[in-house]
């Protein structure tokens, strides 16, 4: 706003300006900055239809946070979010730190002790409830996904496929992909086809997009068929391969043939048509079809899958080496 230093021909306007943040926060500050100016105030207050989509399409573009990689960092970290939402901030700041809120909330979930554990499970099973059902305001599908994998490594199967069947639902072309590049005139125009300016921008992640879903390295969460997986490192993986792969999971322990191989073909079609998989997850989901291809019996199928791995583009997973050797 300056240039040089602060003097008395310009400090009153600074001290207005901090004034106004005080009281007013961001909006406060946009006032003094473009005092005449309603185009940028309305971008900022999302008021207008064409500003509304760019803003929040540019926040699906850059909104990606990393992780936090203990308990304490995540529970600190939310509870600084929750203090700012007290605060006076614009809206669209506030649910910007809802979001974030949310997304800490899936990570703080894979840091606890395993679901399993015969020790105050009653206590543990509530702090991954707490912090999974925060995790589902992320977007439409990876909280509940998150959800999903909680209920088949406890042995509820037939809650994991009915979250899955919801999952599947919200995955239809139309949506869109978070953090995923540039998006063209066919997303905006299916973007304003799904939400209203009037809607918060929790409520526009939540109607109209799908992320992939994260499993943190070591992941209680994620299942004992797949846990080679994390320990070798943290994993992405797009949210109908996981869908799938967890539907031929439940079928596999319930015994159900006909059910499980349909779902074998049904992942094996996904990953074949890359039907919701960006190219940096194309290495760990033709890995987690051999592992299901693997577990089906069909061994040919399996090691084909881990040699097509290692011919993936960008990020190759590293297990599918260390499960083709233990053939």
């Amino acid at each position: 706003m300056f240039l040089g230093k602060v003097n008395s021909d310009n400090n009153t306007i600074l001290l207005n300006i901090l004034d106004g943040i005080t009281s007013d926060g961001i909006d406060g500050l946009t006032q003094y900055l473009f005092p005449n100016d309603k185009g940028i105030c309305r971008l900022l207050t999302t008021d207008s239809e064409s500003s509304f989509i760019e803003l929040f399409l540019l926040f699906y573009r850059i909104g990606y946070v990393d992780d936090i990689s203990n308990m304490s960092q995540c529970l600190k970290t939310r509870m600084f979010i929750e203090s700012l939402n007290k605060s006076k901030y614009s809206t669209f700041i506030i649910n910007v730190c809802k979001h974030h809120h949310a997304h800490i909330s899936q990570y703080a979930a894979q840091l606890l002790p395993p679901p399993t554990i015969t020790t105050e499970t009653y206590n543990i099973q509530n702090r991954y409830h707490r912090f999974l059902q925060d995790g589902t305001k992320t977007d439409a599908v990876s909280g509940w996904l998150l959800y999903a994998s909680f209920y088949y490594v406890t042995g509820q199967f037939g809650v994991t496929l009915r979250l899955i069947d919801y999952v599947l639902s919200r995955c239809s072309p139309d949506m869109i992909i978070f953090c995923h590049g540039i998006y063209d005139d066919r997303v905006k125009n299916n973007y304003r086809n799904h939400v209203h300016y009037t809607m918060t921008l929790n409520e526009k992640i939540r109607i109209s997009t799908v992320s992939d879903i994260h499993y943190a390295h070591h992941s209680p969460l994620m299942p004992d068929e797949l846990q080679l997986e994390v320990n070798v490192t943290d994993m992405f993986i797009s949210p109908t391969v996981m869908s799938h792969c967890l539907r031929f999971l439940c079928y596999h322990h319930l015994g159900d043939i006909f059910n499980r191989q349909k779902a074998l073909w049904d992942l094996y079609s996904t990953v074949n048509n890359k039907y919701f998989i960006r190219n940096h997850g194309l290495s760990v989901s033709m890995a987690i079809l051999g592992v299901c291809f693997e577990i089906s019996g069909d061994k040919d199928a399996a090691c084909q899958c881990y040699d097509e791995v290692q011919k993936c583009d960008g990020f190759i997973i590293p297990s599918a080496k260390l499960r083709k050797k233990n053939f």
